[in-house]
C-alpha cells in the first residue's frame, strides 16, 4: 500500500493539469461569407462552407494569435484570437513543475471566444 500512495504521490506531483485535462488544440467555428480561407502565418487551416460557417482545431498558445481570412474580391481581413487563462492549470496550485509543464506546452491558456464572425470588405478595383 505504501509503494501505490509513493507511486501516486509521485505521478500528481510531476504532472501537470492543463497537459492532462485538456487538449492542446482548441475547436473554433468561424462564420462567414462561403469560401472565406483562413490562414495562419501562410498556412491554410480552412474554408468557410456553404452553410457559411467552419470548425477548425486552432493550437493554443500563452499570446493572442492573429489568423488572415481570404477571399477573392476582398481585402484580407486579420482575426484576431485572445488568450485567456485555462482554470484547469490553476489546480497545479503551487506546483512549480506543473505550471512548467503549463506554460512551456500552452495548455495553461484557452482562447477567449468558441465562435468568431467575420465581416470582409470589398477591395477596389482598377479599371
Amino acid at each position: 500500500m505504501k509503494k501505490v500512495l509513493l507511486m501516486l504521490t509521485c505521478v500528481l506531483s510531476l504532472s501537470s493539469c492543463g497537459t492532462l485535462f485538456t487538449p492542446s488544440k482548441q475547436p473554433i467555428t468561424f462564420m462567414g461569407m462561403p469560401e472565406t480561407r483562413i490562414y495562419d502565418n501562410g498556412k491554410k487551416l480552412g474554408e468557410i462552407t456553404e452553410s457559411g460557417t467552419t470548425i477548425i482545431k486552432v493550437r493554443k498558445e500563452l499570446s493572442n494569435k492573429t489568423l488572415i481570412a481570404k477571399k477573392d474580391g476582398y481585402k484580407n481581413t486579420p482575426v484576431t484570437l485572445d488568450a485567456t487563462l485555462n482554470p484547469v492549470s490553476i489546480i497545479n496550485l503551487t506546483n512549480i513543475l506543473a505550471w512548467a509543464i503549463d506554460l512551456g506546452t500552452g495548455k495553461c491558456c484557452k482562447w477567449d471566444t468558441d465562435v468568431v464572425e467575420i465581416e470582409m470588405e470589398k477591395s477596389k478595383t482598377e479599371n
